[in-house]
């Protein structure tokens, strides 16, 4: 099953490349308390919300120990993934076709593999496609209207209704920005606790993410982190791409603190 796992992760190794730029941009996830858990540093050609994209998940010395990938999509809210996280075993395999989702998924390195084929419903949104689809309901969100969309939860293999708000504009360290709530539209339990978003006012872009995240900890929680996104994406050379996303990942991190 680990040989099955790792033969999902090859598309990591970069190969052919396009015409389009390569951009990178960097954020930095924080517990409650300050202290950083990790950084998250993306990569992506081209600056479609469409474009192949690679995220790597750093420990706050800088080793990487998860990465995940994004294929380029046509419908960028809702594209597959494969995840890898070498601290948990925590591993995804999101494939999106004609006829729905398959979603493969290990909690753990002790857990088995789980496989689910599920329909894929309208207006469908996965993972970072969730970035997308703020964008493409931007003008009826800050218009006042909530908008509902169906989210999967790849660790649970189904999706959930969502529902995004606009909670009004805001500053953030000086920028014109704007607060989206996500919360479930439903009462499932505690299947996803309430999240914060801040979009840029210029651009859209997403600077700041306050909820849970999506990787495990050391004790095996999902913590509650903010995420922020200081700087925008920046042209990169193709050989950074390259050296970055073929280190190793480390299966532990040092705990740093304030």
């Amino acid at each position: 099953m680990r040989l099955a796992w790792l033969l999902l992760f090859t598309p990591f190794t970069p190969c052919a490349v396009g015409a389009a730029p390569l951009l990178r941009s960097e954020g930095v996830a924080t517990l409650p308390n300050g202290t950083t858990a990790y950084r998250e540093v993306h990569w992506q050609r081209g600056a479609g919300d469409g474009s192949e994209r690679w995220v790597e998940y750093l420990c706050p010395a800088g080793q990487p120990f998860a990465r995940k990938q994004m294929p380029a999509a046509v419908r960028a809210q809702a594209r597959g993934y494969v995840l890898q996280d070498a601290r948990s075993g925590q591993a995804a395999r999101v494939m999106v076709g004609r006829d729905g989702v398959q979603v493969d998924w290990k909690e753990n390195t002790s857990a088995p593999s789980r496989t689910k084929q599920l329909p894929l419903p309208a207006d469908a949104v996965i993972d970072a496609g969730f970035d997308a689809a703020v964008r493409a309901h931007w003008q009826t969100l800050l218009g006042g209207t909530p908008v509902s969309l169906p989210f999967l939860v790849p660790g649970r293999q189904r999706f959930y209704p969502v529902q995004v708000q606009y909670r009004g504009p805001v500053r953030w360290q000086g920028l014109a920005a704007h607060s989206v709530d996500v919360r479930l539209d439903t009462w499932f339990g505690a299947v996803a606790p309430r999240l914060s978003l801040v979009y840029a006012d210029a651009g859209r872009r997403l600077l700041e993410f306050h909820g849970t995240s999506n990787l495990r900890d050391a004790r095996g929680d999902y913590p509650q982190v903010t995420v922020r996104f200081s700087a925008p994406a920046a042209e990169q050379p193709e050989q950074r791409w390259r050296d970055e996303l073929q280190r190793p990942l480390v299966s532990s991190c040092v705990v740093t603190t304030k």
